[in-house]
């Protein structure tokens, strides 16, 4: 006799049990995936949107201050009085010192007939001397506006390469145009900016100006071959749309399918655009459903039974580990889960909930270190010039609001140069360090005390008169001078001079940056006037060159 398996009748209860445990498990699987798919999904495109947007922030904030500061360094020399008087042989050694301190390829004085009068590519070239360069849209332009102006990509008639020009006109006495310095800086430069800003993002970022032309490389199949290469029309369209809160899809250089966003920087001239291949992009989202699919077509098998018993054993402990990854996410970095919560559930969520702790101890402490490092001078300790730019402009603006004043010092270590070169630049970092005590220990808690760079610092007074100023100056200067740097029975004398510069509901000055120029310039002045000394800029904007304060 043949034996036959037997299953359960259809209307057995054991079958419509089968049936419905079948139903049941086969709606929760839908009701789990398709939500899940769609909520994935969104999440993907949001997640990936959000680290598109902070990385072009993170990117145009970078690019901006960058072009910001090196446009601010060359209207300063164009401001300098040797810079003013054609005093060439001065201007030209400041020019090469100046060139070695900073990204410019080439720095270049132009006389008000638009002929060079030198450059400083190398030491022993004058490739450029005598060249007219009156029909360049920066000698126009500077001669026309009188302001300072950035290029687009142009080709250097010195060393015939792609360049972007910084350029400031040179005013006399009069306001009179009276010539053109300009530094020029390469494409590899900004590409290298670029590169160094990018951290921890998986795609692509490149700079492009309104016609189209790129101002930087990227590792794509099709490099450019010359200055004059065009992205293609659809993306500098998609650019120009400059719908920052959505993603754009269209295909790159490469034929190869992306998400794109696009942010205008160079007060709108130029279009910084990022992009992530769609693979890459949904990769994560892809694993996440191909894991989801699969734990749910074996949980349908095995676990049906056992579903509601174990949806309460694994729910909440999830819940916790997402609750504190959205902490996490949202930046609450000091975020802990309770691990007595998770005691009467599996050790494996017990582990998992002591390593998410340790890993948000740690995040948060990595965090807080780095915020540290990026607006701290490591040698002295104090903010540096980075924190200045940032919180500078608030604390100006804060007193202007509230009608306080406000005041800037700026301080430089008298001949510098001179310590390093005879006892070394460890000692030099060493009398760096013993002058910004000095200065700490000189101060108010109110103030707010940067390395400026170099040998130069800056302090910021809110809520501080002009005349308290100089008494802070002051008491800085001569405890300096009084208290030599002693090491290893060597005993270096140091002095400082001092510019100072405030705001007392004057219209001459309503910006931070106009603040710490006015300080600079009257710190230039203290230099050149012996130094060891005060300078003063009143609130007509004159340095008061008459007296030692």
């Amino acid at each position: 006799m043949r034996v036959f398996k037997k299953f359960p009748r259809p209307n057995t209860i054991k079958g419509q049990l089968h049936r419905a445990l079948v139903w049941i498990t086969f709606i929760i699987g839908l009701c789990i995936f398709i939500p899940t798919l769609y909520i994935e999904y969104r999440q993907t495109i949001q997640h990936q949107n959000e680290e598109m947007t902070q990385y072009l922030d993170a990117q145009t904030y970078f690019f901006e201050s960058w072009l910001s500061e090196r446009s601010s360094d060359i209207h300063t020399i164009a401001n300098l009085d040797f810079v003013k008087d054609y005093n060439f042989e001065k201007s030209q050694t400041f020019f090469r010192n100046f060139k070695e301190k900073t990204n410019f390829t080439d720095l270049i004085f132009v006389n008000k007939e638009g002929i060079v009068q030198f450059d400083t590519v190398t030491e022993y070239s004058t490739a450029g001397v005598g060249m007219d360069v009156k029909d360049r849209k920066y000698f126009q332009v500077a001669k026309k506006t009188k302001q300072p102006y950035i290029t687009d990509i142009l080709m250097s008639k010195v060393t015939k390469k792609p360049i972007i020009a910084l350029a400031s006109p040179i005013l006399n006495a009069q306001q009179q145009f009276n010539g053109v310095v300009f530094g020029a800086v390469n494409l590899d430069t900004i590409d290298q900016l670029l590169h160094e800003s990018r951290v921890g993002f998986l795609g692509q970022a490149y700079i492009i100006d309104q016609e189209g032309t790129m101002l930087t490389e990227f590792n794509n199949k099709q490099q450019r071959s010359s200055s004059n290469y065009l992205v293609d029309e659809h993306i500098l369209n998609a650019a120009k749309k400059n719908k920052t809160s959505d993603l754009e899809l269209y295909k790159d250089a490469n034929n190869k399918r992306v998400l794109a966003k696009s942010k205008p920087i160079n007060e709108g001239k130029w279009f910084i655009i990022s992009e992530m291949g769609l693979l890459e992009a949904y990769k994560p989202f892809i694993i996440r459903i191909l894991s989801i699919t699969f734990c749910l077509v074996v949980g349908s098998f095995f676990t049906i039974k056992m579903m509601l018993h174990l949806s309460k054993k694994i729910e909440e402990p999830i819940q916790q580990l997402l609750t504190g990854v959205r902490k996490v996410e949202q930046g609450f970095y000091d975020y802990q889960i309770d691990e007595h919560q998770l005691a009467p559930y599996a050790h494996e969520f017990q582990e998992l909930c002591a390593s998410f702790n340790e890993m948000s101890a740690k995040v948060r402490k990595d965090t807080i270190l780095l915020k540290e490092l990026s607006v701290t001078c490591q040698l002295t300790k104090l903010y540096n010039r980075r924190y200045l730019i940032e919180q500078g402009e608030l604390v100006f603006q804060k007193c202007l609001e509230e009608q306080n004043y406000c005041s800037c010092i700026a301080i430089d270590i008298d001949f510098f140069k001179k310590v390093n070169d005879t006892y070394g630049h460890l000692i030099g970092d060493e009398v760096l360090k013993h002058v910004a005590n000095i200065i700490t220990n000189s101060v108010r808690k109110i103030d707010i005390i940067t390395r400026y760079g170099g040998e130069e610092f800056v302090i910021l007074s809110p809520n501080t008169t002009l005349e308290s100023a100089v008494k802070i100056a002051e008491r800085v200067r001569k405890h300096v001078e009084h208290y030599p740097y002693y090491a290893d029975d060597v005993e270096i004398n140091v002095t400082v001079s001092i510019g100072i510069a405030g705001y007392g509901h004057s219209k001459n000055i309503s910006t931070f940056y106009e603040l710490l120029d006015r300080a600079d310039q009257a710190l230039y002045i203290a230099k050149e006037s012996g130094r060891n000394q005060l300078r003063v800029c009143n609130h007509t904007g004159i340095v008061d060159t008459n007296q030692t304060l």
